[in-house]
């Protein structure tokens, strides 16, 4: 048998190095200097039938990072998984204030929610696919946005 130059040990001893090399080529390149794709697709932004802007969505890191940057004027965050921890979309939210009993219905597409209210304190249903999550005694005020994780399914 004829001994080839790719037999030889000193091209065997390159093959990590070159294989390392091809790796780090084809690794994508870190978050910070990345551009966004499409954020603003999958983003819903409305208002309440009572007048309250809110912003919805959040499926993608992408739509995270831009609702993070635009969530300043919002004062109250939910965000909604399943108990493994997965971002789930609820089918809707019912937001009822505490003193005069009004109901707001919101139809959600996105795991994220931000929603800007009045001072105040609140009461709130979300449904899952076949649970029902009801927080009691939220109370906002004019400081820092309160978050919560719901947890369904």
């Amino acid at each position: 048998m004829r001994n080839t130059r790719f037999m030889s040990p000193r091209y065997w001893r390159m093959l990590p190095r070159l294989a390392a090399a091809i790796v780090f080529l084809l690794l994508p390149t870190s978050g910070e200097g990345r551009t966004l794709q499409y954020p603003e697709i999958n983003l819903t932004r409305g208002r309440t039938p009572a007048g309250y802007p809110y912003m919805n969505g959040g499926i993608s890191f992408d739509e995270q990072k831009t609702m993070e940057r635009a969530a300043t004027p919002y004062n109250l965050k939910l965000v909604f998984a399943r108990h493994t921890g997965t971002l789930v979309a609820p089918a809707f939210v019912m937001i009822a204030t505490n003193n005069d009993r009004r109901i707001d219905k919101i139809f959600l597409r996105g795991p994220w929610f931000y929603i800007q209210l009045p001072s105040g304190g609140y009461t709130i249903l979300v449904r899952f696919n076949r649970h029902v999550v009801l927080i009691r005694g939220v109370y906002l005020s004019e400081g820092p946005q309160r978050t919560y994780l719901l947890r369904g399914d």
